[in-house]
């Protein structure tokens, strides 16, 4: 394998300048990175990080050591471990010990002598922390479970239990009269010591236990059909045990298959029949990531414990009283949400009887025309923009406390960020929310990390390359990634931009001009189009174009679709959009993707919401659907599948979060989002005219048919002949 003395000879370059570029340090030039390269790529060089790591002091590997991956759980934590450990420059080492004695203390010695930088164990050493302290003094150990010795640098985390077999048990007794079966883990371990506490404490009928080491799963599965006898319930603590024992009743059984009660990973989908006592797995492994980082990287001490709150089952949907063959009308308009709602239709009837009718029009404006005419009143439940609550909400939708509902408990499951921006209009509760959206900066991760661009960056304008804190630094940057500005970009434009249509034109707009610390509306409600911060967002949203695609996108679905196929380097959109960057067929940019606030730290709110009519003739069907939407088996499954639940259960399920990374930057982004306001000052003042009247003039003067002074001018204009001031 050719050396560092190698590559230098190759590139013309000294020893030192080949070691920068390689290991991402030092002041070295755009010619001479590419150099260097080029070099290395003629030689066939590859980058050690294992020597790397040696020459720092210390191999920066994680040692895992599990039963298997085979198992659920433990896929889902090794999972989730590979991923994170991988983005702070670390390096997962798996050993599998199939929960034999001999083979994890075999392993266990094998890490060790690998130096690996901290021990990650589900042991099955009945004396755990001891043997693993006689082998290694000084590294820091995580035991994946609930408690155990407290040692110094030990940190145990888990569930809890104990409550587990209690609740499970409790489950059980409730819903039968017969012999029940319990399948665990080997009943010496911590873990299923509590587990099996726990259950026998709440289970007073008869009951047969099965317990033993993963490696004797199928074998032991036969046990509960010596004698064959008739199973209400069979309790498994992971689905390897229930699939084992569903074998061996196929075999050795001529009794019906009994029911099954699973301990699973939390998930975003699950089967709603079947009951599964979830754990949230991959959370607890997030959580230990980032104590065992603060360890090594901060010397942060480890705590003794860290103990996560088990998530339980879900909350079946309630069928409503008298609901059996109910019809309710929904108004909406075609989105990710619809089509999201659209596949659980199936289910809503399944689980409470309603059968809901969709009336889906093309567009927002195609909404917002039916709302102005008497024909709103043929429908049940309206989803409608958050924009428009102010101007429509209290004529189209009933009052909250007018329908007997316990609306405070269905408001507590939603997020709390969203404060009453979706579910109140002129202070009374009016709606709740229904895909709740703010705009985020999504931009691709992969050019704005790569050495060669930085540093060309830098030799542009003497400034970092990274996300934009303002829109003049968005437009920058855009313009660096623009092929035309800049020849050595490696994408073709800097931004996709909406331009189209009265919705997505104010929504490019506006986020610039709060940013500049102007409105669209005076203390008084008056309109203010014509100003200095106006024309500066303006001119920044003109300059923005230049540097796009100057595709004349009619909505936000084409803004994504132009970024997704990799042209362009950011863009920001509204997130309730944003599934199409991973789902669409055409994305080549999915795993290099980064997100962020927008610029400036003023987007705007989007979404929509949705509430009971006037009109509506069976309010208490209604409520049942709006209790089943927000249910746990159907928020997390309704946002998997391209909507955007409101639901505390979406926004903390580790598979969305997976999914759709960006949420939690949008949770943070709810609070300084900007929610469009209405007017006292005219006596027919429309959100949407007012934007209407915007969006034609902002777009004359992005498109060069005139100049943004006379663009505002002309809306300022427009506005004054259109609005009518009270008398």
């Amino acid at each position: 394998m050719p050396t560092i003395k190698d590559i230098a000879r190759e590139a013309g370059v000294s020893h030192g300048t080949v070691s920068n570029v390689i290991n991402g340090r030092g002041n070295v030039s755009v010619e001479k990175i590419r150099l260097v390269w080029q070099a290395a790529e003629k030689l066939g060089y590859k980058v050690n990080t294992k020597a790397q790591s040696l020459r720092q002091g210390k191999d920066r590997t994680i040692a895992v050591l599990l039963p298997g991956i085979e198992y659920e759980r433990f896929a889902a934590i090794y999972e989730v471990f590979q991923s994170e450990f991988s983005q702070q420059g670390y390096s997962v080492q798996l050993y599998s010990t199939r929960s034999m004695e001999t083979t994890e203390l075999d392993l266990l010695t094998q890490a060790l002598n690998a130096r690996v930088s901290a021990v990650i164990t589900s042991t099955c050493l009945p004396d755990a922390v001891e043997r693993y302290r006689a082998e290694t003094a000084e590294l820091p150990l995580v035991f994946l479970q609930r408690e155990g010795p407290q040692r110094t640098d030990v940190m145990y985390a888990g569930f809890d239990p104990e409550r587990a077999g209690r609740e499970t048990a409790e489950y059980v007794k409730g819903r039968h009269s017969g012999l029940v079966g319990v399948f665990t883990d080997a009943a010496q371990l911590p873990d299923t010591a509590l587990f099996l506490r726990g259950f026998r404490g709440a289970y007073g009928g008869p009951a047969r236990y099965v317990d033993c080491p993963n490696h004797q799963v199928e074998l032991r599965a036969f046990e509960f059909f010596e004698p064959d006898d008739t199973y209400e319930f069979i309790v498994c603590s992971d689905r390897q045990r229930e699939a084992a024992v569903r074998a061996a009743c196929a075999y050795s059984s001529r009794r019906p298959l009994p029911r099954f009660l699973t301990v699973a990973p939390r998930a975003a989908v699950t089967e709603p029949s079947s009951p599964i006592y979830e754990l949230d797995d991959k959370r607890l492994a997030h959580r230990i990531v980032k104590k065992l980082l603060d360890r090594l990287e901060r010397e942060e001490p480890l705590p003794p414990f860290l103990r996560m709150p088990n998530s339980g089952f879900r909350a079946a949907p309630v069928p409503a009283a008298d609901s059996a063959g109910s019809a309710l009308r929904l108004l909406t308009m075609a989105s990710p949400s619809t089509a999201a709602l659209s596949r659980l239709l199936p289910y809503l009837e399944k689980s409470t009887g309603i059968r809901l009718e969709l009336t889906v029009l093309p567009s927002l404006r195609d909404v917002y025309d039916v709302l102005q005419t008497p024909a709103c009143g043929r429908y049940d439940l309206i989803r409608m923009d958050v924009a428009w609550l102010d101007e429509l909400a209290e004529r189209i939708y009933r009052p909250l406390d007018q329908i007997p509902y316990d609306w405070d408990a269905l408001l507590a499951r939603t997020i709390p960020e969203l404060g009453h921006n979706y579910s109140t209009a002129h202070g009374v509760r009016c709606c709740v929310p229904y895909d709740p959206s703010t705009q985020l900066l999504f931009y691709r991760r992969d050019l704005f990390t790569d050495p060669t661009y930085k540093r060309m960056y830098f030799e542009m304008f003497r400034e970092e390359l990274g996300i934009p804190r303002d829109f003049a630094e968005y437009n920058r940057i855009a313009g660096f990634f623009t092929r035309s500005r800049n020849p050595a970009s490696p994408v073709q434009y800097g931004s996709t931009v909406a331009i189209g249509n009265v919705v997505v034109s104010p929504s490019e707009f506006m986020p610039r001009l709060f940013a500049e610390n102007g409105r669209l509306l005076d203390g008084q409600g008056r309109i203010t189009l014509d100003t200095p911060e106006a024309l500066r967002a303006l001119q920044n949203y003109q300059e923005t174009y230049a540097y796009s695609d100057r595709t004349v996108y009619d909505f936000w679905k084409n803004v994504l679709e132009g970024f997704a196929d990799g042209s362009a380097a950011m863009t920001v959109v509204f997130i309730n959009y944003a599934s199409h960057i991973l789902n669409l067929k055409m994305s080549s940019i999915a795993g290099r993707l980064g997100f962020a606030p927008v610029p400036g730290g003023r987007p705007l709110l989007g979404g929509g919401v949705i509430g009971i009519t006037r009109a509506c003739a069976h309010p208490e069907t209604a409520c049942a659907f709006l209790s089943w939407l927000y249910t746990d088996l159907v928020a997390p499954v309704f946002t998997m599948l391209g909507g955007l639940s409101p639901c505390r259960s979406a926004y903390s399920n580790r598979d969305i979060s997976e999914k759709y990374p960006w949420l939690s930057t949008a949770r943070r982004s709810f609070p300084m989002a900007q929610r469009r306001g209405d007017s006292t000052y005219y006596s027919n003042f429309s959100e949407l005219q007012l934007e209407s009247i915007l969006a034609a003039h902002v777009q004359k003067a992005v498109l060069g048919v005139c100049t943004p002074e006379e663009a505002l001018a002309q809306a300022q204009a427009a506005c004054t002949a259109h609005f009518r001031p009270w008398a």
